[in-house]
């Protein structure tokens, strides 16, 4: 039987590698293999569709699956999670001592719509009560160097939202430290932080808060989703299931190396015990899949995104994933 070539876009992640390797195969598909930063992945398939298989923000796939937009159906494979709290950053000269003190105040990020932002939202609100109309938001690149603004960046239709475009040339990272804002949602400590700005975390200790709101709530949230293309699927409809078994393979392989005592492949001294700490709070599984395992996340997230005015119509998680996989 020939195999189907198809083309397979996601970032250098330990969970994916064995794919591009050769160590898993992708069954009945010859793959080729591209290795790209997730930004540069977004962009090339929400507005090419250039790959046929590939990794995608969670939340803007929602948003354009919301318009009947994308020419994607997506998978329950997460191969990008994280917690949020440690996202928060604000100026120490504002009052803001909790999460509850963010009400009246502005902070920046990169794009409303990113799934980091809106995990940090839906915390917000869930935890502290606080409804994305209780913060101003501004929206531009994070530090002086820029960075790609998508668009759509400061689309919101919820009631009550403010956001509004930075200044033409200036970070948010110099809007933080002139004091123009009050914080920022951002994945890396801005720099005005490290150079001595009057900058720290809203969570100081924000592993213990995240792994306290694991156990409370069951949530690990999700980043980025794996995406098939909606007519390659149409016309082998067996190719979701190839796919979905091929990247839990190449997940067993990375957990499976993140537990070796003896020549440990991760530069990190303590791994292996850390490995097994996480394993124990997250009650065995680090980074599960499948959907059964993921319901909770994923109608956390669709609530968020209607909170927040992202979609332009109501979801559910089932209509989301590929038909073939909702037993998993």
């Amino acid at each position: 039987m020939a195999q189907l070539p198809v083309s397979v876009c996601f970032w250098n992640y330990d969970r994916t590698m064995p794919m591009a390797d050769g160590r898993v195969a992708i069954e009945g598909c010859d793959a080729t293999f591209h290795i790209r930063r997730p930004e540069d992945a977004f962009h090339r398939a929400f507005y090419h569709a250039e790959y046929d298989i590939t990794e995608l923000s969670f939340s803007r796939f929602m948003a354009r699956y919301s318009e009947d937009n994308v020419a994607y159906d997506v998978i329950p494979v997460f191969p990008s999670r994280a917690f949020r709290h440690g996202a928060l950053f604000v100026r120490t000269d504002r009052g803001i001592e909790t999460p509850e003190d963010l009400k009246g105040k502005t902070l920046g990020l990169l794009d409303f719509e990113m799934t980091a932002a809106l995990v940090a939202r839906g915390m917000l609100t869930d935890d502290h009560n606080i409804a994305p109309r209780d913060i101003s938001w501004v929206v531009g690149a994070v530090e002086d160097n820029g960075g790609h603004i998508p668009q759509g960046a400061s689309k919101s239709t919820a009631a009550g939202v403010e956001i509004n475009l930075a200044p033409e040339g200036r970070s948010l990272n110099a809007l933080l430290a002139d004091g123009q804002i009050d914080g920022i949602v951002g994945l890396y400590e801005p720099s005005c932080m490290m150079g001595g700005a009057p900058v720290k975390r809203l969570f100081p200790d924000w592993r213990s808060t995240e792994q306290d709101y694991f156990r409370r709530t069951g949530i690990f949230p999700i980043m980025h989703t794996v995406a098939i293309r909606k007519t390659l699927l149409a016309e082998n409809p067996w190719i979701a299931r190839a796919v979905y078994k091929a990247f839990c393979d190449a997940k067993d392989i990375a957990i499976a190396e993140l537990q070796v005592p003896q020549a440990s492949k991760v530069t990190l001294p303590w791994v292996v015990a850390e490995y097994a700490a996480t394993a124990e709070i997250m009650n065995g599984d680090v980074w599960p899949y499948g959907f059964a395992a993921n319901r909770t996340v994923i109608e956390a997230m669709i609530r968020w995104s209607q909170n927040d005015g992202l979609l332009a119509r109501a979801l559910t998680a089932d209509e989301l994933f590929a038909p073939e996989l909702l037993e998993t």
